[in-house]
């Protein structure tokens, strides 16, 4: 019996963790194929780009851990992105499918290196989920 009630018990837990990973994936998408869902965020001034970005750096927790960047396979883009290191994910990086995305973002959370660590913070795990998006898409 109380076997029987630690399976059931794990089997919810992966469930629940497999659907809300799921719903975020589900929400890059979203943003991602219609920036124009995106909330609209003020600093933004009405760039929908810039919404998109916004919106879908906040996701940046459901990408995984190892990613395909422009160097190539690497493990360190999702803690880069924690720490804030728009600098080290930005650098050297390019973008095919979501250049756009990209490009706004930096004028407004990274402005050459000039923004604040918040907004860098902000510009890293939007970076991130690009990351994900571009090599999901194959461009990686």
């Amino acid at each position: 019996m109380r076997n029987s009630l630690l399976k059931i018990a794990i089997g919810i837990s992966c469930a629940a963790m497999f659907s809300v990973s799921h719903a975020d994936v589900a929400t890059i998408n979203k943003y991602y194929k219609n920036s124009k869902l995106a909330p609209k965020v003020q600093r933004c001034k009405g760039n929908q780009d810039c919404n998109a970005f916004y919106a879908l750096s906040k996701q940046w927790q459901s990408t995984p851990n190892c990613l395909k960047t422009s160097y190539g396979a690497d493990c360190e883009t999702k803690k880069q992105a924690k720490d804030g290191d728009g600098y080290g994910l930005w650098k050297g990086g390019y973008f095919t499918d979501t250049y756009h995305l990209a490009e706004a973002g930096e004028a407004v959370f990274y402005r050459g290196g000039a923004a604040s660590k918040a907004d860098e913070r902000i510009f890293a795990q939007g970076l991130s989920v690009l990351y994900y998006l571009e090599s999901k898409n194959g461009n990686r």
